[in-house]
């Protein structure tokens, strides 16, 4: 991933001056194949078409990363008596050097094991809910992952770019399935008014979602950094792809999740004028390949399947066009200034300022939702019936019922639950333990609310305040990180994107099985390469 030459791994720096023991090498190979696994084969995966899309991911990523498991920790064990046998083992785990995320991945894992052991609903939080899996066991291999990751990956390029190529076949068929054109037969047997849920080889339209903000980040990051031609223009048009896929996929939360990613982007792209005209470009390609996507919906409008109010309004809206006519005078007046001497690296101030006014605009219309949500503002000229701006039970496609029960739930727990919460995916035993029958009502008899809609707040619940501080510290150090180490290795910014793209997503979605193994997999990437700089 970077672009120096490495030992690949930090362990090198202090287990041998000579060579890299043999073991080492093995479980460099070895997580070099688990992550082509994942990332070349796993998404690309699937049994039953869209009928058993969760059990299928959950079948593939079980078995490959249980094998990988058990192979890590033999070598791993045969490393640590080579150590041992030639009396360095001391001076191994004294030289180790582990990070606050480390320290925060390790605690987590603590954390769900005792939630687990002390939890109520030990039949359901061992491997989770039917379906989502997201109990101990998940939560115990993420770490893992996340360990042997940052210890011992050998990322070449070209398991990167494999990785980035899979993800535009997703992208593109997912693009293809909403214009009724479905090379792999997925939605046979499916019921035409059930078509919009599902799409590519991912199943459920959350799910895409999820993965395309984490891997979308990554191609885009190679368009803004790259020197390379070829890979420039290849860069483009997978950016251009992910960018109209972002459209196809009908979620608005990945919406929120790409502006994150762009904030990212823009505030490091005020160290160079080249890095800030890079960002501009890939304003204009998003921008571009949201319009042109609305062109292809006119242009094919028998075929093309009907997407929700945003992502017409994205696509299809004259505000869009004059956007699109903005970005192009503020990327043409940028350079027409960068021949005068205009150097972006002197104007930080303007980063700042901009990240104020979106603070007090996000700020200013929390207040807002709030006052018009309690009545303050009814008869006024300020209120508003919108549904993203009166928050009740039904905020959010009935994510507001999700988080008022969560938080009452939270309310209701004794202190043990609250601390420790019901266990790794425990959510709806405890939920259901207190408001059964409001969830009945709302939901039904044959389905089972599984989560918050809101990661952090389901993490709150199934593992409490303590497993909570846990888990999100394990996110917020990370990109504390990295960004210290960006100016050494820019490859970290790719994690950081990434890493802002799944909190922002997952903020109004859950944990599942297709990516949350990948952030795992990126944060322990991230954290390789910040220790080898």
């Amino acid at each position: 991933m970077s672009k120096k030459k490495r030992k690949n791994t930090a362990v090198s720096k202090h287990v041998s001056k000579q060579r890299t023991p043999i073991t080492v090498e093995m479980m460099q190979d070895i997580t070099s194949a688990y992550v082509l696994f994942m990332l070349w084969i796993y998404p690309l995966y699937f049994e039953n078409k869209y009928f058993n899309m969760g059990e299928a991911k959950w079948h593939f990523f079980k078995w490959i990363t249980l094998i990988y498991f058990f192979l890590m920790v033999i070598v791993f064990i045969c490393f640590q008596t080579g150590l041992f046998r030639e009396k360095r083992l001391f001076d191994f785990w004294k030289n180790e050097k582990f990070s606050l995320t480390d320290k925060f991945v390790f605690s987590y894992a603590i954390i769900c094991l005792i939630s687990f052991i002390l939890s109520p609903f030990k039949e359901r939080t061992l491997w989770g809910m039917n379906g989502w899996y997201m109990g101990l066991i998940s939560q115990l291999l993420f770490c893992f992952i996340y360990y042997f990751m940052s210890r011992y990956l050998k990322w070449g390029k070209n398991l990167f770019i494999g990785s980035l190529a899979v993800s535009f076949i997703v992208f593109l068929l997912g693009i293809l399935n909403r214009f009724m054109i479905d090379p792999l037969g997925m939605y046979e047997k499916i019921h035409p008014d059930s078509i919009i849920e599902f799409l590519s080889t991912l199943g459920q339209a959350t799910w895409f979602s999820s993965y395309l903000v984490i891997l979308m980040p990554l191609g885009m990051f190679v368009f803004w950094d790259t020197e390379d031609k070829k890979l420039r223009i290849a860069s483009g048009i997978y950016t251009a792809v992910s960018s109209m896929a972002l459209i196809a996929q009908n979620s608005d939360s990945a919406i929120v999740a790409a502006f994150a990613i762009f904030l990212v982007l823009f505030s490091v792209s005020f160290e160079e004028n080249v890095r800030m005209k890079r960002f501009l470009e890939t304003v204009l390609v998003t921008i571009g390949s949201f319009v042109f996507w609305g062109l292809l919906q006119r242009i094919f409008k028998n075929r093309a399947v009907e997407l929700s109010g945003l992502m017409t309004f994205l696509s299809q809206s004259l505000i869009m066009w004059l956007l699109l006519a903005a970005a192009v005078l503020i990327y043409l007046t940028f350079c027409h200034f960068e021949k005068k001497s205009f150097k972006i690296n002197e104007h930080k101030k303007i980063r700042g300022i901009i990240w104020i006014l979106l603070g007090v605009g996000l700020l200013l219309t929390v207040v807002y939702i709030f006052l018009n949500s309690v009545g303050l503002l009814d008869n006024t000229s300020f209120y508003s019936d919108n549904n993203y701006l009166r928050f009740n039970y039904m905020w959010g496609n009935q994510r507001g019922f999700s988080w008022i029960y969560s938080i009452a739930t939270f309310v209701e727990s004794d202190f043990l639950r609250k601390m420790i919460g019901s266990g790794p995916d425990g959510f709806c035993s405890i939920v259901y333990s207190y408001f059964a029958e409001d969830m009945q009502s709302t939901w039904g008899k044959s389905t089972i609310l599984t989560n918050a809609h809101n990661e952090w707040l389901t993490s709150l619940i199934n593992v409490g305040i303590v497993g909570f501080v846990a888990y999100l510290g394990i996110f917020i150090s990370a990109v504390r990180g990295f960004v210290k180490r960006s100016k050494e290795n820019r490859w970290l910014i790719a994690a950081v994107m990434a890493i802002a793209g799944y909190m922002a997503h997952n903020f109004f979605c859950y944990q599942q099985i297709i990516c949350t193994p990948i952030i795992f997999m990126i944060i322990g990437a991230g954290e390789m390469l910040r220790k080898n700089d």
